[in-house]
């Protein structure tokens, strides 16, 4: 008897865990996305912070659109990029001058996705009012954030994988 007490204890338990999970998962589902839902990330929290009216959110995704076809085409030059210079290691004796060549347009690639960015947020300040210039430059100052999340070259990790540029 006292085996099958705790049998049913168990089996309460783990009902009551099954309900509780379950809830949990179809309060979540109906929350609104927050900002770092999939499919918002950065946007959303530019929109909030420099509180952009309908028409300029309307500019805003098209700026966005504009950025991951750009930002996707750099990622796709960088891996392949770095999948020639990885593949010199498979060779007996890797040619030096095509590593260092190698080396700096992966170095050049950088650097046009950072000025890519910069142009980008240029573009956003461009949309702001006057009165929303003082929102743009506090989110200046959390940029580094943004984009302080570590990224490794390839196509598996471009910007696209975020669900949306900033």
């Amino acid at each position: 008897m006292e085996r099958t007490k705790l049998l049913t204890i168990a089996l309460v338990g783990l009902l009551v865990l099954n309900l509780v999970t379950i809830g949990f998962l179809i309060r979540q589902s109906g929350s609104p996305p927050g900002p770092g839902a999939p499919g918002e990330g950065p946007a959303r929290l530019i929109i909030d912070r420099l509180r952009l009216d309908a028409a300029q959110q309307q500019q805003y995704r098209r700026l966005i659109e504009a950025h991951r076809r750009q930002t996707r085409t750099l990622a796709g030059q960088s891996a392949e990029l770095y999948r020639r210079y990885y593949g010199l290691l498979a060779t007996d004796q890797p040619d030096t001058s095509q590593a260092s060549s190698l080396s700096q347009q992966i170095a050049d690639n950088q650097r046009a996705v950072a000025q890519l960015n910069y142009a980008h947020f240029q573009d956003i300040k461009a949309l702001c009012r006057p009165d929303q210039q003082a929102d743009f430059a506090q989110l200046v100052d959390e940029l580094g954030q943004l984009f302080a999340r570590p990224q490794r070259p390839g196509p598996g990790n471009s910007q696209k994988n975020s669900s949306e540029g900033p």
